[in-house]
């Protein structure tokens, strides 16, 4: 299984022909000569930061790659609800490059980097200081770093919840749309949002460049990390602007 996952996550690097400080095993991989499809690739982890902003390597790396695998392994396919998303030109598109929508994406950004490296207390409970709840917290980290830097949505657990707020805002976009993720939104992996069993995590965007994404994510092998990913349609369902 590791020897998978591993080759799994060079495979992304390599069709990406991104560089990557992740260090893994001396597997090489053949070149891609054909134009890099990101919707092609999944899961496709590009990096992966401890708490000190060092690469994550070693155990810790091998646990990161064997609990995506998992996640990945157990999502099903969600065709009830469709993909749609809000009429372009809403007057909630927080897209528009205004001073309040900007500082407002700044202040995501900025509470969720300080929260990097915390996580459960006990290791292993789901306890965490983003709820009183000790259940699976990725959702509720999110809408804990929204609702801190003054947005205004309920404290949620469930991570399709989070989109189907934003659907119900205007501000939710289908993985065809994933071009307009911008930091401070939050990204949907899965499916769809019908179930935890189509909607699987959510991290909050801190940047895009091109085709890679780089993520504050809770719920992350137990902490807050900060995860770099192929932007891809194999991965996210969707997301929602704050």
């Amino acid at each position: 299984m590791e020897n998978f996952v591993f080759r799994r996550l060079i495979r992304g690097v390599a069709v990406a022909g991104l560089s990557t400080a992740v260090a893994v095993s001396s597997v090489s991989a053949p070149a891609i000569a054909a134009p890099f499809d990101p919707g092609a690739v999944a899961p496709a982890v590009l990096e992966v930061l401890d708490e000190h902003g060092a690469p994550l390597a070693g155990e810790e790396l091998r646990q990161f790659m064997a609990e995506e695998e998992e996640r990945i392994r157990s999502t099903e396919d969600d065709a009830a609800v469709p993909m749609l998303d809000p009429a372009s030109g809403s007057s909630d598109d927080t897209n528009a490059d205004d001073a309040n929508a900007m500082a407002l994406k700044d202040k995501i950004v900025s509470i969720a980097n300080a929260e990097k490296g915390n996580g459960e207390k006990p290791n292993g409970s789901n306890c965490t200081k983003y709820s009183k709840m000790c259940v699976a917290w990725c959702a509720l980290f999110s809408t804990w770093v929204w609702r801190k830097a003054g947005v205004s949505i309920p404290q949620y657990a469930f991570t399709g919840d989070v989109y189907k707020w934003g659907k119900r805002h205007g501000k939710s976009y289908g993985k065809a749309n994933l071009k307009k993720a911008t930091k401070g939104d939050v990204l949907l992996f899965g499916t769809g949002p019908s179930s935890p069993s189509t909607s699987t995590h959510i991290g909050i965007v801190k940047s895009v460049s091109g085709s890679s994404v780089t993520m504050i994510e809770g719920n992350s092998q137990n902490k807050v990390r900060q995860v770099k990913r192929t932007l891809s349609s194999r991965t996210f369902y969707g997301g929602s602007h704050p």
